[in-house]
C-alpha cells in the first residue's frame, strides 16, 4: 500500500465520521483506498483506512478482507501497526489501527539524510522483532519498505502488514503485473514465485541499506531495469557500516533458504534483546526534535471544531463562528488531545503506528540554556541555572500524550513514598477562559527541595534533591528511587546519555560514576575514584562518555596518590569516560585558579564550558584537544554562565549578548551593552533568541541579525533562571512582587502572555524548567509538575 504525501484538510466528499470515529484530516490514498486521521469519542487517535468502492463490490476480495483483518488483529508485537478496530461488512469496508505522529524512514533520510551507524543497528533489530511477530501470526507483510516504516521517539514501526496478501489475491498479480516495491522486494517475488517470511527478511536488509546510506540496494532506476537488478546482480553495499555489512549481506541474499530468520537478526544486532535498544537517544537528534515538532502540529489538527449549525456540515464554523486556532492563527485553544483518552478496557496504547505523514522542518539542535546571575541568588541556584534544558539532551524528542487542559486546582489522589507523594490531575473541563492557566497534568512533592530541573529521557523524569528519584512521564508515578546525589560544585546531579542516566553519586565514602537503566533503575555500572583522581563534578554527557572536573595526583612507588595538606600537589583537569567501557579516554590540564567554577555541555563532537574567568573553552570530545576559547567579557559576574547553542551558534547572556561560531569561536553576534540590567534567560527555536531584560521585560531576537522580533512584559522582576519553548509557547519563569512566583506563558509569534501558573507557595524558589518537547515539566522548591504547551 502506498504512502500518502501528509496531513492535508478534509474535502467536501469526505464523510464527517466513519463507524465511531470523527475524521480530523486526509493523511493521504494507497492501493487500498482513502486514508484519514480520526479520533474516538473517547479522544483515541487512529489512522482509518476505507477500501476503495470497485474492491469493495469484489465478493473475493471482501472475503479475503475479512481473514487478513482477523489475522492482523492477532499480531501483538511492540513494533508493529495494531489494528484496533474494523468493519469487514458494511458498504465501505474499513480498519482502524492506532496512530503515531512521526515520519517514515523515507521521509527522515529525505530530510536529515542517513541515519548513524547506531540508529541503523536499532533499527534492524526492531524491524527483526516486529518480523516476528507478523510471522508469528500467520502473515507475510510483502512490502517492507522505508515508507512503511515509521520512526517513533521509543521506536520504529511497522505498518501495513497483511493488507498486501489481500490485494495480491484480487487479481493484481496477473500476468506481467507484480505487487509490492520493486527496489525492496526479494528475488522470489520479483520473479512471481510464491513469497514466504524469508522475503520479508530480504526486504529488511534492502530498508537497512537505504537507512544507511539513502539509497536502495539496486540503485534508483526504471522498475523494469529494478527487478532484473534484484533477481540477477548483487546489492550495492557501499556505505553499509562495516559492523553491520554481514548481517545485511545474508540478509539480502539471493536463495531464500541461505537468509537468516528474525529471530537470528535480532541476535546479531541486540545481543541483549530490543528492550534494551530503543528509547529517546536512538534517533539524531535534529530528527527527535523535528518529531515533538510533528506531534505539536498533529495537536493542532485534532482541537475540536465547533457544533455545526442544523444541516450544516462539521467540519466547516458555522457563520459567525471563530476560526479554529492553527499556526496562522495563536488564539486561546480548549481542550488540546494527543494520544489515548479511552478509560474502557478496550483502551489501546496511545503510540503505535500509522499512516506517514507530512514531516515539518525540524528546529536547530538546542543543547542547554544559559543562567543569569545575581548577588541575591545563591551558589547552588547559580550552579543549576543552565539547566533547562530540552529533556532528550539536544534531542527534543516526542511521545504521544494525553493533554488536556483546564482551570482550577487539581483534586488529590496521592500515591505516597519514602520520596515524596504524586497527585494525578483531574479529568479536565473542555474548556478554560482566556488567561485562566491550565491544570498540571500531574505533579509530585518530593520530601525535600529541588534546586535544578527535572531530566526527561526514555519516557521517565529523573529528579535529584538529596537522592534521585525517577517518575513516569505521563502519570507521574513513581517508577524507582536512586542514590543520593552528590551535591558539592555539581552542575547537573543527574545526565542523560548512551540510553542511561548518569550521576555522580555520594553513596560510598567517596564520589563514584554510576549509571541506571531509566525504567527499572538497575545500576548498570559504578565506577569508583580512580586512584589519580579526584571527581569533583560531572560536567556533561554525551552518548559516548561522560565528561568531568577534577584533580589528578601524583602517585607513589605503591601506587597510591601522594596528597599533602597544606600543599597541593594535585593538578586540576577535564576529563573524559567512556560510558561503554568505563575507561578513562583522556585527560586535559587545566590552568584556571578555581577548578570548580564550570558549567557546561557537550554535543556528538564538542565540549563547551566557561569558567570564573570569563572564559568560554571547546575542546574535541574524542581528544580533549582545545579547539578555541575566548573571553566573554563580563568581569562583573564572579561565576560562569552556561552558553546556550541555537543551530551552529554558542550564544552567552549577560550586559552585552555575545555570539560565537560553535567550530572555530567566529564572533557572530554583539549587542549594544545595556547599562542598568542584564540579558538573561536565554532559549532558543527556530532561529531565534528568546531572552529576558531585569526590568521585566521578555524579548523574541533573530538569532543571526539580533533584531528585535517582539518584546512583552512579563511581570515587576524577572526570574534567573532560563526560559523553554514548548512547541508555539515560551514559558518564562517570574518573580511576582519580588516574592511569589510563577510561569508565564507567552505566545511564541507576538509575545502575548496567554497565562500565569502559581502554586501557592509564596516562597523565593527559582522555578526550574524542562521539557521533552510535548509537555513543560516545572519544579518549584519540592514539588514537581507537568503542564500541557498550551
Amino acid at each position: 500500500m502506498n504512502e500518502g504525501d501528509g496531513v492535508e484538510p478534509l474535502e467536501a466528499d469526505d464523510p464527517a465520521e466513519i463507524g465511531t470515529y470523527r475524521l480530523v484530516a486526509r493523511l493521504g490514498a494507497g492501493g487500498m483506498g482513502r486514508v484519514y486521521l480520526a479520533r474516538s469519542a473517547g479522544g483515541r487517535t487512529v489512522a482509518v483506512k476505507v477500501v476503495r468502492p470497485e474492491l469493495a463490490g469484489d465478493p473475493d476480495f471482501r472475503a479475503r478482507f475479512r481473514r487478513e483483518v482477523a489475522s492482523a488483529r492477532s499480531v501483538s508485537g511492540g513494533f508493529t501497526a495494531p489494528v484496533v478496530d474494523a468493519d469487514r461488512d458494511s458498504p465501505s469496508p474499513w480498519l482502524a489501527t492506532a496512530y503515531v505522529p512521526g515520519p517514515s524512514l523515507a521521509q527522515a533520510v529525505s530530510e536529515f539524510g542517513p541515519l548513524p551507524a547506531g540508529s541503523v543497528r536499532v533499527l534492524g533489530a526492531v524491524l527483526a522483532e516486529a518480523l516476528r511477530a507478523v510471522h508469528g501470526a500467520g502473515l507475510v507483510h510483502r512490502d517492507l519498505k522505508p515508507s512503511n516504516v515509521l520512526l517513533a521517539v521509543d521506536g520504529p514501526r511497522v505498518i501495513d502488514f497483511g493488507i498486501a496478501r489481500a490485494l495480491d489475491e484480487v487479481g493484481l498479480t496477473s500476468t506481467g503485473v507484480v505487487v509490492g516495491s520493486p527496489g525492496f522486494m526479494s528475488p522470489e517475488q520479483a520473479s512471481g514465485r510464491p513469497v514466504g517470511p524469508p522475503g520479508d527478511v530480504f526486504a529488511l536488509g534492502a530498508v537497512l541499506v537505504f537507512a544507511s546510506t539513502g539509497r536502495g540496494p539496486f540503485g534508483q532506476e526504471s522498475a523494469a531495469s529494478l527487478l532484473y537488478r534484484v533477481v540477477h546482480e548483487p546489492p550495492e553495499l557501499a556505505g553499509v557500516p562495516h559492523d553491520l555489512l554481514p548481517t545485511v549481506t545474508a540478509c539480502l541474499a539471493k536463495d531464500p533458504q541461505a537468509r537468516p530468520t528474525p529471530d537470528q537478526v535480532l541476535a546479531a544486532l541486540a545481543a541483549e534483546g530490543v528492550a534494551a535498544q530503543p528509547g529517546n537517544a536512538w534517533l539524531p537528534a535534529e530528527v527527535a526534535s523535528a518529531i515533538a515538532r510533528h506531534a505539536a502540529t498533529v495537536m493542532e489538527l485534532e482541537t475540536p471544531l465547533p457544533a455545526p449549525a442544523a444541516g450544516g456540515d462539521p467540519r466547516v464554523p458555522a457563520a459567525g463562528a471563530a476560526a479554529q486556532p492553527g499556526r496562522g492563527d495563536r488564539g486561546d485553544r480548549g481542550t488540546v488531545l494527543l494520544g489515548n483518552r479511552d478509560t474502557g478496557p478496550d483502551a489501546g496504547p496511545p503510540t503505535a503506528a500509522s499512516e506517514a505523514t507530512s514531516f515539518p522542518s525540524p528546529p536547530p539542535s538546542t543543547a542547554s540554556v544559559p543562567p543569569g546571575r545575581s548577588d541575591a541568588v545563591s551558589r547552588r541556584t547559580l550552579v543549576y541555572a543552565g539547566l533547562g534544558i530540552v529533556a532528550l539532551g539536544a534531542a527534543g524528542g516526542g511521545t504521544a500524550l494525553a493533554l488536556s487542559q483546564g482551570g482550577g486546582a487539581p483534586t488529590p489522589s496521592p500515591s505516597a513514598s519514602r520520596s515524596g507523594t504524586a497527585t494525578a490531575a483531574p479529568s479536565a473541563t473542555a474548556t478554560r477562559p482566556p488567561g485562566v492557566p491550565p491544570q498540571p497534568l500531574w505533579s509530585y512533592t518530593a520530601n525535600q527541595a529541588v534546586q535544578s530541573p527535572a531530566l526527561a529521557a526514555d519516557g521517565m523524569v529523573a529528579v535529584a534533591g538529596q537522592e534521585m528519584v525517577t517518575l513516569r512521564a505521563r502519570s507521574g508515578a513513581l517508577q524507582w528511587t536512586g542514590p543520593q546525589v552528590s551535591s558539592s560544585y555539581q552542575q547537573q546531579p543527574v545526565a542523560y546519555g548512551g540510553g542511561l542516566f548518569v550521576t555522580l553519586n555520594q553513596d560510598g565514602s567517596s564520589p563514584a560514576l554510576s549509571a541506571y537503566d531509566p525504567a527499572t533503575g538497575a545500576q548498570r555500572w559504578t565506577l569508583p575514584e580512580p586512584a589519580q583522581y579526584a571527581f569533583t563534578s560531572l560536567l556533561a554527557v554525551n552518548d559516548q562518555a561522560a565528561f568531568l572536573i577534577g584533580n589528578q595526583y601524583k602517585l607513589d612507588a605503591h601506587g597510591q596518590p601522594i596528597i599533602v595538606f597544606g600543599d597541593d600537589t594535585s593538578t586540576q583537569v577535564v576529563m573524559a569516560v567512556d560510558l561503554h567501557t568505563r575507561q578513562v579516554l583522556w585527560t586535559q590540564h587545566r590552568t584556571v585558579a578555581n577548578g570548580y567554577d564550570v558549567l557546561g555541555f557537550a554535543t556528538s563532537g564538542y565540549l563547551v564550558y566557561t569558567n570564573d574567568k570569563n572564559n568560554i573553552v571547546v575542546r574535541d570530545t574524542r581528544t580533549g584537544a582545545q579547539l578555541w576559547s575566548q573571553d566573554y567579557g563580563n568581569p562583573k559576574w564572579q561565576n560562569p554562565v552556561l552558553p546556550l547553542l541555537g543551530g551552529d551558534t554558542l550564544f552567552l547572556p549577560g550586559p552585552q549578548l555575545s555570539g560565537y561560531g560553535l567550530a572555530k569561536g567566529d564572533s557572530r553576534l554583539s549587542s549594544a551593552k545595556l547599562t542598568n540590567a542584564d540579558y538573561d534567560s536565554l532559549a532558543y527555536a527556530d532561529g531565534r533568541l528568546y531572552l529576558t531584560q531585569g526590568d521585566g521585560t521578555a524579548l523574541a531576537l533573530d538569532a543571526h541579525t539580533g533584531a528585535q522580533i517582539w518584546t512583552s512584559q512579563v511581570d515587576t522582576t524577572v526570574s534567573r533562571t532560563p526560559m523553554v519553548v514548548v512547541a508555539d509557547t515560551v514559558f518564562c519563569p517570574v518573580l511576582i512582587n519580588g516574592q511569589s512566583s510563577g510561569v508565564t506563558a507567552l505566545d511564541v509569534t507576538s509575545g502575548k502572555a496567554l497565562w500565569t501558573f502559581q502554586d501557592g507557595d509564596s516562597s523565593t524558589d527559582e522555578w526550574w524548567l524542562s521539557t521533552d518537547g510535548t509537555q513543560l515539566y516545572a519544579v518549584h522548591g519540592s514539588h514537581v509538575y507537568a503542564l500541557p504547551p498550551r
